[in-house]
C-alpha cells in the first residue's frame, strides 16, 4: 500500500539527508542528527490547527509546520532513514519505558543486525531517544503502519484525538513537567478538555492535576490515589477548586492554566467549529 505519509523521494527530504550528514552515515547517527534537529528546530508536539478530518500529519507537513505529534514524527524519520537507504520500520507502542499504558508510535532500526527503537517524542528523546526501552511493542512496515492508521482514524484513540498539544512547562537534567492538552468530542456537537500536569523522570512518571472543561462545568483534580498507570482514572480526587488543592500542586494547576491560556485562541476556534 503507497503511504500518504512518507514521501522519501521528495527533494525536500533528500536535502534534510544531505544537510543531517548524507546516506553514507549509520543509521544511528543519522538519527542521532535527526534528534539534534528536531531540538535545534523546537519541534511542537501539537495538533490543535488541524481540522477533525484530517487525524495525521505527513513527513512533509512535520517540516512545513514545525509540530505534530509522535506518529507525526515518526512518518519523518521513516522516510528520512528510507531516503538514505536504511532498513526501517515503525514500532507501535502499547506499553512504554515507565510502564505506562500508551498509544504511541516510533521507529526502530538496524543496530547490529538487531531492530533498536528510536523515539523522537519527549519525555523519551530526553532519556532514551536512541536506544528506548520500551515494554510492549509491535513493529510494523510502513504500509502496515499506513493501513492502520487508515483503519482507525475514525476511532476515538490518542493517535487519533482530534486535537491534541504537549507543553513543556519545567526541565532541568533530571525531571521535566508537561502540560497535556486533549480536546474531544465526546457526543456530537459536545466538547470537553483535559489538561494534564504531568512529571518525568529518567526512571519514572506520573501525573499530578487535571483541568477537565466541557460546556457546562469546570473543575480540578488531583492524583490522590496510587495509579497503575499515569492514565489510570482511579487516581483522580473529587472535583475541586484551586484553593481545595493541596498546597504543593498549586503550582501545577496554575500551568495547566498558563498553556490553556495561551492556546485560549486556537481552541475557541475549534470549539466554535464543532459546536
Amino acid at each position: 500500500m503507497k503511504s500518504s505519509y512518507i514521501h522519501s523521494t521528495d527533494p525536500e527530504i533528500k536535502q534534510l539527508v544531505t544537510d543531517l550528514g548524507g546516506p553514507d552515515q549509520s543509521a544511528l547517527e543519522l538519527c542521532a542528527n535527526i534528534l539534534d534537529w528536531f531540538d535545534a528546530e523546537k519541534i511542537e508536539y501539537s495538533r490543535l490547527d488541524v481540522p477533525h478530518s484530517s487525524m495525521s500529519r505527513s513527513d512533509l507537513d512535520v517540516l512545513h509546520t514545525h509540530s505534530g505529534i509522535c506518529s507525526d514524527f515518526s512518518h519523518l524519520l521513516v522516510s528520512l532513514l528510507t531516503a538514505a537507504g536504511k532498513p526501517v520500520q515503525y514500532a507501535h507502542v502499547q506499553q512504554d519505558c515507565y510502564g505506562d499504558r500508551q498509544e504511541h508510535v516510533c521507529v526502530a532500526i538496524q543496530v547490529n543486525n538487531q531492530w533498536q527503537l528510536v523515539d523522537a517524542t519527549d519525555p523519551y528523546r530526553k532519556w532514551y531517544g536512541l536506544d528506548c526501552p520500551h515494554q510492549q511493542f509491535t513493529l510494523l512496515s510502513p504500509a502496515q503502519m499506513t493501513a492502520y492508521l487508515q483503519q482507525t482514524q475514525a476511532t476515538p484513540s490518542l493517535l487519533n484525538a482530534p486535537w491534541l498539544h504537549d507543553q513543556i512547562v519545567m526541565e532541568t537534567e533530571e525531571s521535566m513537567g508537561s502540560v497535556s492538552v486533549v480536546l474531544s468530542l465526546p457526543q456530537t456537537h459536545q466538547w470537553r478538555i483535559d489538561a494534564y500536569y504531568h512529571y518525568y523522570t529518567a526512571l519514572c512518571s506520573g501525573a499530578l492535576v487535571r483541568q477537565v472543561a466541557t460546556p457546562d462545568h469546570s473543575y480540578l483534580q488531583f492524583s490522590e490515589f496510587s495509579p497503575e498507570d499515569i492514565w489510570d482514572e482511579k487516581q483522580w480526587s473529587n472535583p475541586c477548586t484551586v484553593q481545595e488543592l493541596p498546597n504543593k500542586l498549586v503550582f501545577a494547576s496554575q500551568q495547566i492554566g498558563d498553556v490553556l491560556h495561551e492556546h485560549q485562541l486556537a481552541l475557541t476556534k475549534i470549539i466554535q467549529m464543532v459546536a
